[in-house]
């Protein structure tokens, strides 16, 4: 049996059309960044900057928007932080096997579409934070998930000098009930003259 449809008038098919036009164009509201321990790297780490010193570019905005689109549906939260900078939360569960440091397969594609990203933003600034399984692992599992998901931005493309990494240990009762993996992208604000 066929399904019955209703026509549109064409001013109702109109206006139907530029609301979920304007719906998909409206970018979230700005969240607070994570609060993150200061980054341990190898290679040399980025100057830790003021909230002030990071600025939402064209460039970032276009960035955080081919994330949303490219991510869409995965699980990895896309957002602008309020100090302006571009904030990606990984699922733990679906990035990395209890208790270990390796990234499963969606997270490496997940990860080679923030790589893609960032090999066209030459200014930008990243910090990977890690956080272990809720009740095991520590700040050393933290550490190791960020070089991890450093390591494999790098082995993309991604200069090492600009990604900086750090673990974010369990904090008593206050422990996340999930572990993220979380990726903060900024890009400096240019010196007043």
């Amino acid at each position: 049996m066929p399904t019955p449809t209703f026509p549109l008038s064409r001013p109702t098919a109109a206006a139907a059309a530029i609301a979920l036009w304007l719906a998909g164009c409206a970018a979230p509201a700005p969240v607070p960044p994570p609060s993150v321990p200061p980054p341990v790297s190898a290679a040399p780490t980025p100057t830790p900057a003021p909230s002030s010193a990071w600025a939402w570019t064209p460039r970032l905005d276009a960035a955080a928007q081919r994330l949303r689109d490219s991510l869409q549906g995965s699980g990895v939260d896309v957002a602008q932080t309020t100090d302006q900078r571009l904030w990606l939360s990984l699922p733990g569960a679906e990035t990395f096997p209890p208790g270990r440091s390796a990234l499963t397969r969606p997270a490496g594609g997940w990860l080679d579409q923030v790589a893609q990203v960032l090999r066209g933003m030459p200014q930008a600034e990243v910090q990977v934070v890690g956080q272990p399984d809720l009740g095991r692992g520590g700040t050393a599992l933290a550490l190791d998930r960020a070089a991890s998901a450093r390591d494999w931005m790098v082995m993309r493309g991604v200069p090492a000098r600009r990604v900086a990494v750090s673990g974010q240990g369990p904090k008593g009762k206050t422990a996340l009930a999930e572990s993220r993996l979380d990726i903060l992208i900024g890009e400096r604000a240019a010196a007043p003259r």
